[in-house]
């Protein structure tokens, strides 16, 4: 089962989110403190939580609407989550592994919870499939008295029925008719309350982390045996969980052998280092060292007892120094911690992760190594929703994955959308900040820069190179640091900036005005000439802009789904750039709109021969310039 939206309403600051789509792998909430980020995960988390938490009408529906809305009805009776899911084949399968072929006619679930606990369940369904899957399992002579029958209830009263009549089945045909119904677990409920007893096996938990307890840096044997508890939930569990992620347990670490001993715990520290440090990238120095103690202490009941100890130390190589793990930075404690306690959910069945406002004691690139955690190790193995507004959080070629979440205040509340230009300056910051420091990684880290006009240029490129390896044509080389100048006049100024210091390749439209500063820098020498591309060496029009790289069929549809026209091509005037001709068949457009079109919905989209191979041509003459 896949989560592909939610929706909140009437929770804790939030009137009506909105429908909010989520990504496949990675969601990120973005907006600024006490904006609903928490609010959000929170009430999805509640959807079908891991432990069992309920909703608290009290503590948890807006106070500003409590008043009124209780005069109107039960507060109780208000859906504050709802969610879409996508069902999988497993989950067909489980279905029609109790009730037989046909019995889902949709492939959609969307269930609604109330503050009561209680939900209601909307899919698609056939009763009729099911009562005739059932009746195609009892014996023939009942299935002659059944064959027309649609309802579950009409077949149970036809089958008591059947008796009275002296040319019906057999007692024993009878008894079997009844047991086929028991054994699909139709005797004490109906089709629709049996499907959904069904996909609740298969509804994915939700795992929420708000904060986590660090490891303790000495443990006590005795107290991580004696302890019960839940990730995340304090340290002794995180001191668990870090058992469990090193394979290993209290008894191979206190064996009494001391070779036995020692190589376990050689063993655990080698693999928890290599587990750490392959995303904590600030101090490669570092080892995990673990060891045991032993120590006299008073038991509670005062009795003094000889109690074991487990020691978690880091050593730096670099020094050979060696301290403990409670010693070391809060960032650090923080992300060991974290990889600790999410091992208690590796393995699990269909977790959906919830990260509440992670790693903000990390440093800007050890939150970089987190989102790289994030990617590698829990996306494949489940969704991940997050919320931030850091913008070391935020992937800027992942713009996608963004969910901007503002309150506005009562009465509206908190919202969440995905229009940038909706957004407030607060709610945007950390975008435009997440940009400004890829732009500057672009500018000063990345040996070869491929300059472009503007930020759509860099999403058609960016997109298209990503669609274009998927079908196995020519894409990007990884080398290229893609930078926006921020419009066609800048080009010269940035050449001129960056020049000297990076090898630049600049893409411009075949038509742009000023270039001739940039055709000068090619005669001065300044810029080789096989570094200056135009979009029309592709194939398009003399006068290509990159819009023209599209088939007119693919640019048109994109304009359509952007402003919701049935523009057709054969409308527009005779011209060879696509772009000019719709604005003059209707009116000036934001280019850009087209092209933020084209980011967020490019996976939904089809695109022809014509313009995926526009685009490989002009992305291998690019890439030819990286060996000039």
């Amino acid at each position: 089962m896949k989560l592909l939206s939610f929706h909140v309403r009437k929770f804790r600051n939030i009137v009506d989110s909105g429908e909010v789509t989520v990504d496949a792998d990675v969601t990120c909430l973005v907006g600024k403190n006490e904006a609903g980020k928490s609010g959000l995960l929170e009430a999805l988390y509640m959807l079908n939580p891991a432990y069992g938490e309920e909703f608290n009408v009290r503590d948890q529906y807006p106070r500003w609407l409590a008043a009124k809305d209780r005069r109107a009805g039960d507060l109780e009776e208000v859906s504050p989550i709802a969610a879409t899911f996508a069902l999988s084949e497993d989950d067909r399968f489980a279905v029609e592994n109790v009730l037989g072929k046909g019995i889902l006619t949709g492939n959609r679930l969307t269930i609604h919870k109330k503050y009561s606990g209680n939900s209601t369940w909307s899919f698609g369904w056939n009763e009729g499939a099911a009562v005739q899957n059932l009746v195609a399992d009892m014996p023939a002579g009942v299935q002659e008295q059944l064959a027309d029958v649609k309802k579950l209830e009409e077949l149970k009263t036809k089958l008591k029925e059947l008796p009275s009549h002296d040319d019906g089945p057999t007692a024993d045909e009878l008894a079997q008719a009844q047991q086929a119904i028991q054994d699909r677990g139709l005797h004490d409920t109906g089709v629709w309350h049996r499907i959904v007893g069904i996909l609740k096996d298969q509804l994915p938990r939700f795992f929420r982390f708000t904060s986590y307890s660090t490891l303790p840096g000495r443990i006590d044997f005795d107290e991580i045996r004696g302890h019960k508890g839940r990730p995340g939930e304090d340290a002794l569990q995180t001191a668990r969980a870090l058992l469990k992620l090193a394979g290993t347990d209290l008894d191979q670490l206190g064996d009494d052998d001391y070779e036995d001993r020692k190589a376990e715990l050689e063993a655990v520290s080698i693999d928890l280092t290599n587990q750490v440090f392959e995303y904590w990238k600030q101090n490669p120095h570092l080892k995990v060292s673990i060891d045991v103690d032993k120590a006299t202490v008073t038991r509670p009941n005062g009795r003094s007892a000889v109690a074991q100890f487990l020691d978690i130390r880091l050593q730096d190589s670099r020094t050979g120094y060696s301290n403990n793990f409670k010693q070391r930075s809060s960032g650090f404690q923080w992300f060991f911690s974290f990889l600790a306690a999410f091992s208690e959910f590796e393995g699990k069945s269909a977790p959906i992760i919830l990260l509440d406002e992670p790693a903000l004691t990390l440093h800007g690139r050890a939150q970089g190594d987190f989102l790289r955690f994030i990617n590698d190790r829990l996306a494949p193995v489940a969704p991940v929703l997050y919320t931030t507004h850091s913008p070391f959080m935020i992937e800027p070629d992942r713009l996608e994955r963004v969910r901007i979440v503002e309150d506005k205040g009562p009465p509206e509340g908190a919202t969440v959308n995905t229009e940038v230009m909706a957004a407030d300056a607060d709610s945007l910051f950390p975008l435009q900040a997440a940009l400004g420091y890829d732009i500057a990684q672009n500018l000063f880290v990345g040996a070869n820069t491929l300059l472009v006009e503007g930020t759509s240029d860099y999403i058609y490129l960016t997109v298209m190179s990503r669609l274009c390896q998927q079908t196995e044509r020519a894409s990007l080389d990884e080398r290229w640091r893609v930078l926006p100048a921020g419009g066609a006049t800048n080009i010269p100024t940035f050449v001129s900036l960056i020049g000297p210091h990076l090898d630049v390749t600049v893409l411009a439209d075949a038509d742009t005005k000023g270039m001739q500063r940039v055709t000068g820098m090619v005669e001065r020498k300044l810029l080789s000439s096989v570094r200056l591309i135009f979009a029309n060496v592709a194939g398009a029009t003399d006068n290509a802009d990159i819009e023209d790289l599209f088939s007119e069929g693919d640019y048109v549809a994109l304009y359509n789904k952007t402003y919701g026209t049935n523009l057709k091509v054969k409308d527009l005037p005779k011209g060879d750039r696509v772009v000019k001709r719709i604005e003059s068949k209707l009116k000036p457009f934001v280019h850009g709109e087209v092209a933020e079109t084209l980011l967020r919905q490019h996976q939904e989209m089809k695109f022809s021969d014509t313009t995926l191979d526009r685009f490989a041509a002009l992305i291998s003459a690019i890439n030819e310039t990286l060996e000039t």
